[in-house]
């Protein structure tokens, strides 16, 4: 089997100006899982997502991947490697759906035929098809973000298909910032059906979310952020409890153990 990829944080802090966002973040994440980042706004999760991604150098600390400094990797290298989707994707300019999803392909720059079999795909799973040769710009924002989605997989997405017991994914990595906003039920839980299946084939996922509930479905592991530090890192169960939410997000829940999965069952309450 292939050795999976895995992303080092050591000792990460990140200050602008006279402000703090990060401070001692030491973690630690695998490919083959699904991470999940958590805390309230301004807790640092972006930006801890944009210096994994190499869209930020933290002021101290470092980020390694497969014990490689990320300040030596080129844009080129990690372009191959990992595809980020971040919270705002806007477009200045008209372009298909189909077109967009093929800027995201052309990265890699596979041969006509292969390139045409990964847009296809990526559509699909995407369910773009019907939409493929619309104005993005005409597009509402679940589809919208759909599309971008589309074309970050693109980027990543296997050069073939996979293999009984194989890893197509195999040292490549998904970053997602709040990639469920917008979207509808039906389409989060096929995407999120989707990434399941593909972790299992080697895809390291990260992804920053604010739905605990969701993230107590999906994740394999939980990175909780309080006020720029590490409040709480761990599997789902040891993360997801009533005392670490209440603590760390300042809110009112309920958290039983679904009888079933065995995970966390996660019910915000509104008490008046």
């Amino acid at each position: 089997m292939t050795l999976l990829s895995t992303i080092q944080v050591t000792n990460l802090e990140v200050r602008i100006a006279n402000t703090t966002l990060l401070s001692h973040i030491s973690c630690e994440f695998k490919a083959g899982n699904i991470y999940t980042i958590l805390g309230q706004n301004g807790a640092g999760k972006s930006t801890l997502l944009k210096c994994l991604s190499h869209e930020m150098s933290p002021s101290k600390g470092e980020v390694h991947w497969d014990n490689r400094s990320l300040e030596h990797f080129s844009y080129a290298e990690l372009a191959c490697q990992r595809a980020v989707l971040s919270q705002s994707n806007e477009l200045a300019f008209s372009f298909t759906v189909e077109a967009l999803v093929q800027l995201g392909e052309e990265v890699v720059q596979r041969p006509c035929t292969e390139a045409s079999l990964v847009v296809e795909a990526v559509l699909t799973v995407c369910d773009l098809i019907p939409l493929r040769h619309r104005d993005y710009l005409t597009l509402s924002g679940g589809e919208q973000k759909r599309a971008q989605l589309a074309r970050v997989l693109a980027q990543i997405w296997p050069n073939s298909p996979a293999k009984e017991g194989g890893e197509d994914f195999c040292g490549k990595w998904l970053l997602l910032d709040e990639w469920t906003a917008g979207l509808d039920i039906k389409h989060q839980q096929s995407l999120a059906r989707y990434f399941k299946q593909w972790a299992s084939q080697g895809l390291g996922i990260i992804m920053v979310l604010h739905d605990v509930s969701f993230a107590a479905q999906l994740a394999d592991r939980c990175l909780m952020l309080k006020s720029g530090t590490v409040f709480a890192d761990g599997d789902v169960n040891q993360v997801l409890t009533q005392s670490i939410l209440t603590e760390a997000l300042e809110m009112q829940v309920q958290v039983e153990c679904d009888s079933k999965t065995g995970r966390p069952n996660v019910s915000p309450r509104l008490l008046l």
